[in-house]
């Protein structure tokens, strides 16, 4: 297909700056995913999904697949009614000011999530500390494509959702765009300040001068992060090759030097079994490994 090319660096697409080459690769619009779709169906090549490439592990081997970009075809947003229409592909901080320019809260977590809206509603996106709020609760539906190119309309109603996942992530389709419901009107003095106040948080809890994939570990049950027991660990600064744990939010691994997704991954195991052993808590990754 004309769209596709081969042998394209990763490394470029990810926040972590990390990943080796794609086989194949495309940025297709909505008028051609159907197509691309069946033609990688077809002939047996497995397919991946990138937004931002945050809240992802890309093998430095690459993939042996069709990887299918979305952030920068499929980024449309639009107000119809009493509902935001956002493509797959719109970075979740612009979602947000959309919101806030329209005189609607209840997206001003958003603009502290590094990630898009696909990605945002596979994974039931949001945050678990400093006014929690998660994608369940502003999603009204969202168009699916599946492999056989036919679309299909789901609510989270349709799919199990969970504290940072939902079973969208075990399926064999794409989100395409999603339809945000307009619920809260809201004063945008107030909105701008609750705004601010998400963004001074994100500023001074995450280390954003650094390639960095967002959280690494989901929350364990109860009322500490992920971030606290690997502090109380004792990690905090660790540092496998070029990986490290950040010194500013430990539930953050920084690329500093060059890292290799082996480095990572070594850190994450590294912190899982400290974390385990010091304590007893079991450590579940919130980012995807590739490979």
């Amino acid at each position: 297909m004309d769209i596709v090319k081969k042998n394209v660096l990763l490394a470029p697409y990810t926040t972590w700056k990390i990943g080796g080459p794609a086989l194949y690769f495309a940025e297709p619009i909505i008028k051609e995913l159907p197509e691309l779709i069946r033609w990688a169906t077809t002939k047996n090549i497995p397919i991946y999904f990138l937004g931002r490439g945050s809240n992802v592990l890309i093998n430095d081997t690459g993939l042996t697949g069709l990887v299918i970009l979305t952030r920068n075809s499929l980024n449309e947003l639009r107000r119809e009614s009493d509902l935001i229409v956002a493509g797959s592909g719109v970075f979740l901080p612009h979602l947000s000011q959309f919101a806030a320019k329209q005189g609607f809260s209840g997206f001003e977590f958003l603009i502290g999530i590094p990630g898009t809206v696909g990605g945002a509603v596979a994974m039931n996106a949001g945050l678990t500390v400093y006014r929690p709020r998660e994608m369940t609760a502003i999603v009204k539906d969202f168009d699916v494509l599946n492999l056989d190119g036919s679309i299909k309309t789901l609510t989270m109603e349709d799919v199990k959702a969970t504290y940072r996942h939902t079973d969208i992530l075990d399926r064999n389709c794409l989100i395409l765009q999603a339809r945000f419901l307009l619920q809260e009107p809201g004063n945008p003095d107030e909105i701008k300040v609750n705004t601010f106040a998400h963004l001074a948080e994100r500023k001074r809890k995450q280390p954003l001068d650094k390639p960095t994939a967002g959280s690494t570990f989901k929350s364990p049950p109860g009322s500490k992060g992920a971030g606290w027991y690997i502090e109380q660990a004792g990690l905090k600064g660790f540092q496998i090759g070029g990986a490290r744990v950040s010194p500013v939010h430990a539930n953050w691994i920084e690329n500093i030097d060059r890292a290799s997704s082996n480095d990572v991954w070594k850190l994450i195991t590294h912190i899982q079994n400290v974390v385990l052993k010091e304590m007893g808590i079991n450590l579940e990754t919130e980012i995807k490994y590739l490979r």
